[in-house]
């Protein structure tokens, strides 16, 4: 208790000193940090040049999703080393990831540096399937643990969406307008500017689609219902900036998807969830000793509400809705001090700061039947605080070195401590970096893990542990130099090992949740990029792992042991521009059904690849012409066993700005 008190009085003096920042929680800073090629925020919680990162860091920027004609985020990532995208069904469907065969509650998620996975589920795994890319500006991926930086749920990697920047001209109109088969419509329109010390960037998408069947037609109990989806987001921001003294700003996101769900092996009419999330912050950061320390505060919501309604249909006479809230408040101090030369240290960067959050969690499951009305509720909330600090440093002209730490403060459970170091050596004459990590993470169990109670016989264990993780990482990258272009090809690999214990797992038997087991991971992420020219290149990537639960000798579910993915930019004219892609995903693990919808088990299914393509026709400079081809060869898969995949569909569009 001795130690919480003094971190609130610790978080208190800075608030009051300083006023302390959160680097990659700014909404301005990330918007401005997009602007600059090679700078990423989300490795280090400020902008770092990226071969100074001693970890593997993919950034999809606006321009690669408007190339490759991608509509939500789970798309966006499918073709990233190491990541493992897994849909229940088409578009605004369940869709989990994995990151380097990790769990998918093991990566964590934030909107411009803001934590946002939900803890009214459980292992507060976040769905990738709900959010479209309209408002992003960018995708930044950071793979291996990072618990030192960013707290709970970073066992696997941390995924930071950062919305739009408000650009450089005083108002900027932008938006596009779609239309597709299956009846899909996709529009949006939005504003963002820079008027004397004054941004702001607002932004509304609506999406709408038919959909397909998510049961696939190999089942018999198929019926051939098609599963659509609604869905919307709003995002404003605004900022301003007082001199060079330092700036206030805040930023308001809500997301909303409405859709249409399917009871595995059972097809199922009347089953139709909802998923909103609304989230907002507002900051204000400081900044002192000339320019060198940037100190800031930010205070906000994350709000997570579901609801999942099944009416009665010929498979089923009962009416279920089951509702799932969660409110999670949130303050954050941070202070960047960028002290610069230190003795024969140069380029240092000091992270400090202190964080809190106050998680509010309510669940209702209701049930009416034929033995009557059953409803069971859940209604608790947990605190925690952090003390976290990170140091970034360059030693002569080749070694940059990067330690973390943070101490974690839970309200009901034990404290954790974790940390990562690692270290990046650039060999100028053979165009090589060398990069290394090691690291501890962990990942808490949720209130629902903890608590939660539903009709269905699930009851939480309130004994549970957090899990706990050591990984670590060493890659190379090197550049070959082609008729004089520096990077003609560039190629890499990186080996990684990640061990897990105290695995939350679901206990079939007593209908709860308990630590069991350990899970070991190891892999290689290798890849080749080639730009012999500036109108093509390509980029080839594979990802070799073998991902096993310790205590079985099983592989882990949905976790294949190869996957790859080739993507080509082509631009034939300076108007024109194709970005084909393929997609291959391995054999897996997984629960499987036969085709009467009997369940056999665990067993392996089969590889599948997808073939997508792009195409991009500039009329004018402000006005683009696009188009998508999903699944060129419609190829019939399910890479969650027992739903159907997207089959072949085909998007037209017009985008604007100007």
């Amino acid at each position: 208790m001795k130690i919480k008190k003094l971190l609130v009085a610790g978080g208190i003096a800075c608030a009051a000193g300083y006023s302390v920042e959160a680097a990659a929680q700014s909404g301005a800073q990330a918007g401005q940090t997009a602007q600059l090629p090679g700078v990423v925020v989300t490795a280090t919680r400020v902008e770092t040049q990226i071969e100074r990162v001693p970890a593997q860091v993919t950034v999809i920027d606006r321009a690669e999703m408007e190339l490759r004609g991608h509509q939500t985020v789970g798309d966006a990532l499918r073709s990233v080393p190491g990541i493992s995208v897994v849909p229940s069904g088409g578009v605004g469907q369940q869709t989990s990831v994995f990151v380097r065969g990790s769990n998918s509650d093991h990566v964590l998620v934030l909107v411009d540096g803001i934590p946002v996975n939900d803890p009214s589920g459980p292992g507060a795994a976040y769905n990738f399937g709900d959010d479209l890319l309209g408002d992003l500006e960018r995708i930044e991926v950071l793979r291996g643990p990072a618990s030192s930086l960013y707290g709970s749920n970073a066992i696997g990697g941390v995924i930071n969406l950062i919305t739009r920047n408000s650009g450089s001209k005083p108002a900027e109109f932008f938006g596009q307008a779609v239309a597709g088969t299956q009846s899909t419509f996709q529009g949006q329109v939005g504003m963002r500017g820079r008027i004397d010390g004054f941004d702001y960037m607002f932004s509304a998408e609506g999406f709408t689609t038919d959909g397909e069947n998510n049961t696939p037609s190999r089942l018999a109990t198929s019926i051939g219902e098609d599963d659509g989806a609604t869905m919307t987001t709003l995002t404003g921001k605004v900022g301003y900036d007082i001199g060079n003294i330092g700036r206030v700003d805040g930023l308001v996101r809500y997301r909303k998807n409405e859709f249409d769900l399917d009871s595995v092996p059972m097809d199922d009419p009347n089953y139709t969830g909802e998923n909103e999330h609304f989230l907002y912050k507002v900051g204000g950061e400081i900044y002192g000793l000339d320019g060198a320390l940037t100190s800031r505060i930010d205070i906000g919501q994350s709000r997570h509400e579901r609801r999942f309604t099944n009416r009665p249909d010929a498979n089923s006479v009962d009416f279920t809705d089951d509702s799932y809230e969660s409110v999670r408040s949130f303050v954050d101090f941070q202070n960047t001090y960028r002290a610069g030369a230190i003795g024969g240290l140069s380029d240092t960067v000091f992270v400090f700061g202190t964080s809190g959050a106050h998680d509010t969690v309510e669940t209702s499951t209701s049930t009416v039947s034929a033995f009557g009305p059953f409803t069971q509720s859940l209604d608790d909330s947990t605190t925690d605080y952090a003390l976290y600090t990170n140091m970034q440093t360059r030693v002569g002209e080749r070694l940059d070195l990067t330690a973390g730490l943070r101490y974690e403060i839970p309200g009901d459970y034990d404290e954790t401590l974790t940390y990562r170091l690692g270290a990046s050596y650039a060999v100028p004459e053979i165009l090589t970096r060398f990069t290394g990590s090691f690291g501890a993470a962990f990942k808490a169990p949720t209130l629902f893990d903890r608590f939660g109670i539903d009709n269905y016989g699930y009851r939480g264990n309130p004994d549970l542990r957090p899990e706990e993780s050591f990984g670590w990482e060493l890659g190379f990258e090197t550049s070959v130099p082609v008729a004089g272009r520096a990077k003609a090809v560039t190629f890499g690999m990186t080996y990684f090992d990640n061990d897990i214990e105290d695995l939350i797992t679901n206990d079939f038997v007593n209908q709860t949740m308990m630590n069991v087991g350990e899970a070991s991971i190891q892999g290689v992420e290798s890849f080749i990029a080639v730009r012999p020219a500036d109108w093509i290149g390509g980029r080839l990537s594979h990802t070799w792992m073998q991902a096993r639960n310790e205590a079985t000798g099983q592989m882990l579910a949905r976790r294949p042991r190869h996957q790859g993915a080739l993507s080509v930019d082509f631009y034939p004219t300076s108007a024109l521009s194709f970005g084909p892609e393929v997609v291959y995903v391995g054999p897996r693990n997984d629960v499987t059904y036969d085709d009467s919808g009997n369940f056999l088990g665990t067993n392996e299914v089969g590889s599948y690849t997808l073939v997508n393509l792009s195409a991009n026709y500039d009329i004018r400079e402000d006005v683009t012409l696009f188009g998508k081809v999903h699944n060129l060869f419609d190829r019939t898969y399910e890479p969650v066993n027992g739903f159907a995949a997207r089959g072949l569909t085909a998007l037209v569009g017009v985008r604007t700005r100007f």
